[in-house]
C-alpha cells in the first residue's frame, strides 16, 4: 500500500506520458477503422454520444479531465464548471427525470468538445462497433452510435475495434494508481468529475 512517499505526484504528472501515449495508440486504430468504415462525426451536435452518463473508472484519467479544464481560458473553465454543476443538482434532484436525461456533456460546445485533447477513453472510441475479450474468454460486443448502425453498418458489418489491449494497458495503469494511493478510485461521472475542482 501506498506509504505516503512524497515522491509521489498525484496531480497525473508521472502516468501523463504513458496515458498519452496509450490515447495515441487508441486515436490511430480508431482513425484507421473510421476511415475504413467511412464514417465520421461532422455535423453531429453530440447528444447521442456525449451523454451525462457516461462513467470514468480510473483515477488517472480523471486527473488528465481536470488537467484539460484548467488549460482553458478561464469564462471557458467556469462555463463548463458551472455546467456540471447543474447537470449534478439534475441527478441528485431526479436522475430519471427528462430535463437530466436530456442534457449533454458540459464540456460540449456546439457539437465540439473543450477538452478535445483530454477526453477519456469511453470517449475516445464511441460511435464504432467494437468487441472485449474477457479473461474469462467470452466475448462482449458494442454497437457504434446511432448515426453509424444507420448509415453505415449494413455496408461495413466487419468494421469493428477491438477495446481488449487498451482496457487490459488502462486496468494496469489503474492499478499502479491504487496501489500508490493505497485506496480504489471511486466511480464518477464526466460531470461529476468536471464539476470539483479536487479529486
Amino acid at each position: 500500500m501506498y506509504s505516503g512517499d512524497n515522491s509521489v505526484d498525484f496531480s497525473g504528472t508521472d502516468f501523463n506520458p504513458r496515458l498519452k501515449e496509450l490515447y495515441n495508440e487508441m486515436d490511430v486504430v480508431y482513425k484507421e477503422a473510421s476511415f475504413q468504415a467511412g464514417f465520421n462525426c461532422e455535423g453531429c451536435d453530440g447528444t447521442k454520444c456525449c451523454t451525462v452518463d457516461l462513467i470514468v473508472h480510473t483515477f488517472s484519467e480523471m486527473l488528465y479531465m481536470r488537467r484539460g479544464v484548467r488549460a482553458l481560458d478561464e469564462p471557458t473553465k467556469l462555463e463548463i464548471e458551472h455546467r456540471s454543476l447543474q447537470i449534478v443538482e439534475l441527478k441528485r434532484l431526479d436522475s430519471s427525470g427528462d430535463p437530466y436525461r436530456n442534457s449533454v456533456c458540459a464540456a460540449n460546445f456546439d457539437g465540439r468538445c473543450a477538452i478535445y485533447e483530454y477526453r477519456p477513453m469511453i470517449c475516445r472510441l464511441a460511435g464504432i462497433p467494437h468487441f472485449i475479450d474477457n479473461p474469462n474468454k467470452n466475448r462482449i460486443s458494442g454497437t457504434g452510435c446511432p448515426r453509424f448502425e444507420t448509415d453505415i453498418r449494413h455496408n461495413r458489418p466487419e468494421v469493428q475495434i477491438d477495446r481488449t489491449p487498451f482496457y487490459r494497458r488502462m486496468a494496469d495503469l489503474e492499478l499502479e494508481m491504487i496501489y500508490m494511493r493505497g485506496k480504489r478510485t471511486k466511480r464518477l461521472t464526466i460531470s461529476e468529475i468536471l464539476s470539483s475542482s479536487s479529486l
